[in-house]
C-alpha cells in the first residue's frame, strides 16, 4: 500500500512538472514572438517630399522623427538660417556638425610671398567676401587663397558667380579632393507645412538636400 502511494506521489509530481514546464515554455514562446525582430525587407526611408505627399492625418501616425537640411559650410550656413527666419521653428531647429570629403574648389591662385598673399585678402574683406582662407601647407597650394570647398559642381559654380559679380576676377575653380566641415540643420518632428517649405527652400541653396530620418541625438 505504501509503494503504490508513494508511485501515485511521484506520478502525480512528474505531472505537476511536465504541465509547468509546458507552460513556461509556452510563455517563452510567445515571448519571442512578441519580439521578432521587423521584416527589413518591409521598411522604407521616405524622402521628405514624399512625407509631405502623405498628408496630416498620414504624417502624424508617423514614428518620432526629423527633417534635415544642409550640409553647409559657414556662408551657407548663415544663408539657410536667415531663410528659416520666417518659419519661427524656436528650439525645433538646431544643428549638426559633420565631416564630408569634398572635391570643388573655388580659389585664388597662389601668391608669391605670405605678404602679397595678406594683401590679397585685405581686398576681399573690402569687398565684403566671406569665407576665405589662405592656404598655408608645403607645396604648389602654399600662399594660395581658398573661397570654398565644395561637394557638388554646382554649388561651386554658384560661388564663383557670387564672387565675379562682387568683382573677384581672379577666382577660378579646379577638382581637389579636401576634408571639410559642415553643418546640417535639424527641424524636430517637422509638420507637412514645414517639409513642403524646405523642400522649396532648397533650392536657393545650390547642392543642398533634404532628408527624414530618425532624430539625431542632441548634443549639449
Amino acid at each position: 500500500m505504501k509503494k503504490l502511494f508513494a508511485l501515485l506521489l511521484l506520478a502525480n509530481a512528474a505531472l505537476f512538472g511536465y504541465v509547468y514546464l509546458d507552460r513556461m515554455n509556452g510563455a517563452a514562446q510567445a515571448a519571442a514572438d512578441r519580439y521578432q525582430p521587423v521584416n527589413a525587407s518591409l521598411i522604407k526611408v521616405l524622402s521628405a517630399q514624399q512625407v509631405a505627399r502623405l498628408g496630416p492625418a498620414k504624417v502624424a501616425q508617423l514614428t518620432l522623427a526629423c527633417a534635415e537640411w544642409g550640409a553647409f559650410n559657414d556662408v551657407e550656413r548663415a544663408r539657410a538660417m536667415k531663410l528659416l527666419e520666417p518659419l519661427a521653428l524656436g528650439k525645433t531647429l538646431t544643428s549638426r556638425r559633420t565631416e564630408a570629403t569634398a572635391s570643388h574648389w573655388v580659389y585664388i591662385a597662389p601668391k608669391s610671398s605670405k605678404p602679397s598673399a595678406e594683401r590679397a585678402l585685405a581686398e576681399l574683406r573690402k569687398l565684403n567676401v566671406s569665407d576665405v582662407a589662405l592656404v598655408s601647407e608645403a607645396g604648389p597650394w602654399n600662399n594660395a587663397i581658398s573661397l570654398g570647398v565644395y561637394r557638388s559642381k554646382e554649388a561651386a559654380d554658384a560661388r564663383l558667380a557670387e564672387l565675379k559679380a562682387r568683382g573677384v576676377k581672379t577666382a577660378t575653380y579646379r577638382e581637389r579632393e579636401q576634408t571639410v566641415a559642415l553643418t546640417a540643420l535639424v527641424v524636430r518632428e517637422p509638420t507637412q507645412a514645414t517639409l513642403a517649405q524646405l523642400e522649396e527652400l532648397k533650392a536657393q541653396i545650390p547642392g543642398s538636400s533634404v532628408s527624414t530620418g530618425a532624430c539625431p541625438e542632441a548634443k549639449p
